[in-house]
C-alpha cells in the first residue's frame, strides 16, 4: 500500500480552502433566519435532493460500514440496498406537506399541531441525537485518517471540526447544499474510479461474486446480533425517519413539485449504494481474510474499520489518494454542517423564541442561531474524543442511537402531518412511551435491533393513532379504559418476560413487573390529558390542517420577495470546473505517480459536467425567473426587496 505524498496533503488542503470560501461566500448574503435555514425557500430541487442524499452518510460508510460489509457480506450490501426504497418511499409520504407547513425549522410546527411541550420534547430530544450522530461521525473520520496520514486523531478531530464549523456558522443552509453537491461530485468521481480498480485486483466481478461466502442471515458483528428483523427494522425506522427527518430539504425549495422531487433524487442516487461502497470492502474480505497478518493493520485498533481506505491506498496512484482523503472528509462535512445547521435552527426557533423569548426580533433569533451552531460544533467534537476510543466500533455505536432515538421522535413528526383526528397531547405520548419501551428491551433485556425496532414502532404508534379514543373512554367509559390499561400491561408484560436475551437475574425479575405497571398505569394518565382537548384545540388543528391544503402561492410567496435563485448553478459548476482543472494540472506537471489514465478521466468528466451545469444551470434559471416575473407582473403583486 502507497503512503501520501506531499501532493496529496496539498490536495487535501486544497479542498478544505475550497469549502471555506464557499461558506465565506454566502457571509453577507444571509439577512434572516429563513435564509441561514431554509435557504429562502429557493434552493433547486436538484441541489437539495443531493444534499439529502450525502447528508446521510459520512466517512462511516467508509468505516464502520465498510468493516459490516467485510464481515457480513451480501447481507450488508442489502442493508445498503434497502435505502433507495426508503428514501423514495418516506419523502413522498410528507414532501409535499413539509413544504406547505412554510416552516424554517422541522420542530416548528409542533407548535401549532400539538403544544408547546411537545415542541421542548422534540427539540431536546431531536438535538440530542444529532450531536450524538455528530460525534460518531467525527469520530469515524478521525479514526480512519489518522493511521495513513500519520497524524494524531485528537488533531484530526478538532482540524476538521472546526473547518466545518467555520463554514456552516458563515454560510447556513446555502453553503451546506452548496458545498453538499461540490462533495457529492468529489466523492462520486472518485469511487466510481475505485471500484473497477479494485475488481482488478480479484479477476473482476465474476472472480469477486465467486469469492463471496452465501447469502446468510445470521451474524455477530462486534459482538452484536444482526439478522433478518434488523433488515426489516432498518427499512422501517429509515423510512419513517425520511418523512421527519428530510423535512429541512423538502421546505427549502420552491414548491411542493420540488420537494418530492427532492426525495424521487435522492432515492435513485441510493441505488449506488452497494456497488459504490460495497465492492471494495468485498475486494478486502477476499485480499486479506485475516487482517492480523497485514502489517498495515496489525496495530490498529478496530482494523476492519480501515479495509475501504486500504484498498483504496492499494489502487490509487500518488495525488488521487489526497483526493480520495478529500472524498471521505466531504461525506462527514456534508453531514456533521447539516448537523450543525439543523440543530442550531431548533435552538434558535423552537427553545430559544418560543420557550424562553417569545417576544425575540428576528435578528435576535438569528443571532442566537449562529451561536448555537458554534456551541453544537464544540459538543459534537467532544463527543467525537469520546467515541473514537469505544470498543463498540463505529458500527455499532451509530446502530444503537439510530434505532433507539428515530422512530418514537420520527413517527409523531411524520404523522402529525397526515392524521387530522389525533389530539394535541398524542405526539407527546407516543415519544414517551417509545423512548422508554426502547431503553427497556436494549439495556435492561437485551433485544436485538429488529425486535427492539418492532415493538418501540408499534407501540408509538398505538398510542398516537389511538389517542383520541383513548381520550374519550376517559370522559365516557373510565372503567373500560381501566380494563385496557390492565390487559396491555399482561400483555406487555408477558412478551416482554418470554423474551429475555441476556442474564439480568434477580434484578430483572423483580424490576420488569414494576416498569411494565408504569407504562400500563400511564395509559390512564395520558387519556386524561387527551380527554382536554378542547374546541379551541381542535381550531387550532384546523387552521393548521388547513394550510397544508392550500397549495404554495410560488409567485406571492417566493419570488415576491424580491430574490431569485441566483449564483447556485453558476457557483456549483465553476467550483466543480476548479477541481477538474485541479486534477489535470496534476497530471501535467513533473510530479512523480501522476501520470495514470486515471487523473485525465477524473479532469474530462469533472470539467464536462462542471461547464454544462453552469450553462444549461444559468440558462433555466433565467427562464425561471422570467416566466415569475411576468406572472408577478401580471397579478399586480408587489416585489418587496428583503433588507
Amino acid at each position: 500500500m502507497k503512503s501520501p505524498q506531499v501532493v496529496d496533503y496539498v490536495v487535501i488542503a486544497m479542498y478544505f480552502s475550497l469549502m471555506l470560501g464557499i461558506g465565506f461566500y454566502f457571509l453577507n448574503r444571509l439577512k434572516n433566519t429563513n435564509d441561514y435555514f431554509a435557504g429562502g425557500n429557493k434552493i433547486p430541487w436538484w441541489t437539495s435532493g443531493v444534499s439529502l442524499y450525502m447528508t446521510n452518510f459520512s466517512a462511516w460508510i467508509f468505516s464502520g460500514a465498510a468493516g459490516f460489509v467485510y464481515s457480513t457480506g451480501y447481507f450488508a450490501l442489502l442493508y445498503l440496498g434497502l435505502g433507495a426504497f426508503a428514501y423514495y418511499i418516506g419523502s413522498q409520504l410528507t414532501a409535499s406537506r413539509w413544504r406547505r407547513s412554510r416552516v424554517v425549522s422541522p420542530v416548528e410546527y409542533t407548535n401549532t399541531r400539538y403544544n408547546v411541550t411537545t415542541q421542548q420534547l422534540l427539540s431536546w430530544v431531536i438535538a440530542f441525537v444529532f450531536i450524538l450522530s455528530g460525534g460518531v461521525q467525527l469520530a469515524a473520520i478521525g479514526r480512519i485518517l489518522a493511521a495513513p496520514l500519520g497524524l494524531d486523531v485528537t488533531f484530526i478531530i478538532l482540524g476538521v471540526g472546526s473547518i466545518i464549523l467555520v463554514y456552516t456558522f458563515s454560510g447556513g443552509l446555502w453553503a451546506v447544499n452548496i458545498t453538499d453537491f461540490v462533495q457529492f461530485v468529489i466523492l462520486l468521481a472518485v469511487t466510481i474510479v475505485v471500484v473497477p480498480m479494485s475488481l482488478a485486483l480479484v479477476g473482476g466481478l465474476p472472480e469477486l461474486i465467486r469469492n463471496i461466502p452465501p447469502l446468510t442471515f445470521d451474524h455477530v458483528y462486534n459482538n452484536v446480533h444482526y439478522d433478518f428483523h434488523y433488515l426489516l427494522g432498518i427499512f422501517l425506522v429509515t423510512t419513517v425517519g425520511v418523512a421527519a427527518g428530510g423535512a429541512q430539504r423538502f421546505y427549502s425549495v420552491r414548491d411542493e413539485k420540488s420537494a418530492k422531487r427532492v426525495g424521487k433524487l435522492a432515492g435513485v442516487l441510493f441505488l449506488t449504494f452497494p456497488f459504490i461502497f460495497g465492492i471494495p470492502p468485498l475486494v478486502a474480505s477476499v485480499l486479506w481474510p485475516d487482517l492480523s497478518q497485514v502489517d498495515f493493520f496489525s496495530e490498529q485498533f478496530q482494523p476492519k474499520d480501515l479495509v475501504f481506505i486500504a484498498v483504496c491506498m492499494k489502487v490509487l496512484p500518488v495525488g488521487l489518494i489526497g483526493v480520495f482523503f478529500a472524498a471521505l472528509l466531504a461525506a462527514t462535512m456534508s453531514a456533521l454542517s447539516s448537523v450543525y445547521n439543523l440543530v442550531s435552527a431548533i435552538i434558535a426557533r423552537d427553545m430559544y423564541r418560543d420557550a424562553f423569548n417569545p417576544d425575540a426580533t428576528e435578528q435576535q433569533v438569528f443571532r442566537v442561531g449562529r451561536f448555537a451552531t458554534i456551541l453544537m460544533g464544540i459538543i459534537v467534537m467532544g463527543f467525537a474524543l469520546v467515541f473514537v476510543h469505544s470498543e463498540l466500533g463505529i458500527f455499532n455505536i451509530m446502530m444503537a442511537f439510530f434505532t433507539l432515538f428515530n422512530l418514537p421522535t420520527a413517527i409523531p413528526v411524520a404523522f402529525g402531518l397526515i392524521f387530522k383526528w389525533v389530539p394535541r397531547w398524542g405526539a407527546f405520548a407516543s415519544i414517551t412511551w417509545g423512548l422508554y419501551i426502547g431503553i427497556l428491551t436494549r439495556f435492561l433485556l437485551g433485544w436485538g435491533f429488529g425486535p427492539q425496532i418492532y415493538l418501540v414502532g408499534v407501540i408509538s404508534f398505538v398510542i398516537f393513532v389511538a389517542s383520541g379514543y383513548l381520550g374519550t373512554l376517559y370522559k365516557e367509559d373510565r372503567r373500560k379504559l381501566t380494563f385496557i390499561s390492565i390487559m396491555y400491561s399482561v400483555v406487555l408484560y408477558i412478551l416482554l418476560v418470554t423474551n429475555i436475551q441476556n442474564d439480568g437475574g434477580t434484578f430483572v425479575q423483580v424490576t420488569l413487573p414494576i416498569l411494565v405497571i408504569i407504562i400500563g398505569a400511564s395509559t390512564i394518565f395520558f387519556a386524561k390529558l387527551f380527554a382536554r382537548e378542547s374546541v379551541e384545540d381542535r381550531e387550532q388543528v384546523e387552521k393548521f390542517f388547513k394550510r397544508l391544503y392550500t397549495p404554495v402561492d410560488v409567485a406571492k410567496e417566493v419570488y415576491a420577495r424580491g430574490d431569485r435563485e441566483t449564483t447556485t448553478f453558476p457557483l456549483v459548476g465553476m467550483n466543480t470546473i476548479f477541481i477538474g482543472a485541479f486534477i489535470l494540472l496534476l497530471y501535467l506537471l513533473p510530479i512523480e505517480g501522476t501520470k495514470e489514465p486515471a487523473f485525465l478521466i477524473l479532469s474530462t468528466v469533472l470539467v464536462v459536467f462542471g461547464g454544462s451545469m453552469f450553462y444549461f444551470g444559468r440558462l433555466s434559471e433565467k427562464k425561471s425567473w422570467a416566466k415569475y416575473q411576468k406572472e408577478i407582473k401580471d397579478r399586480g403583486l408587489d416585489i418587496q426587496k428583503e433588507e
